[in-house]
């Protein structure tokens, strides 16, 4: 007879363990790493960049980034429509929900631009 190898792994080297994969640490310790490794005197917006995007594979940041800044050119295409019917109440509301619609634009412009670096940084992570 054979001696059977301890562990009960697929190799028989380790115990396979419940939602670990070989190579692989779940995603709540690798946020907790990247915690770990962010320096002392970050900014808050950099602790929950960090925050956000540990844990997640590049291709999810892909996906998060089309839909945040979709969500927001979609925001800012109504707001602008909304701003022209308030045009033709009111002058300055007009104005204030069409700054509001740019806002909303420059903010999908930006999250487009920075969308590759959170990309980076997500497989710098894993």
């Amino acid at each position: 007879m054979t001696a059977k190898k301890r562990g009960g792994g697929p190799r028989g080297s380790q115990p396979s363990v419940r939602g670990f994969r070989p190579g692989k640490a779940p995603a709540h310790l690798k946020k907790q790493l990247a915690k770990e490794r962010l320096a002392g005197n970050a900014s808050w917006l950099q602790r929950q960049t960090v925050e956000s995007i540990a844990g997640r594979s590049p291709r999810e940041i892909q996906t998060m980034v089309r839909k945040w800044s979709l969500g927001l050119i979609v925001g800012a295409v109504l707001l602008a429509g909304l701003g022209v019917f308030a045009l033709t109440q009111t002058l300055v509301a007009g104005v204030i929900v069409q700054v509001f619609a740019l806002i909303l634009l420059f903010l999908a412009y930006r999250l487009r631009k920075q969308g590759p670096g959170l990309v980076d940084m997500a497989e710098s992570l894993q």
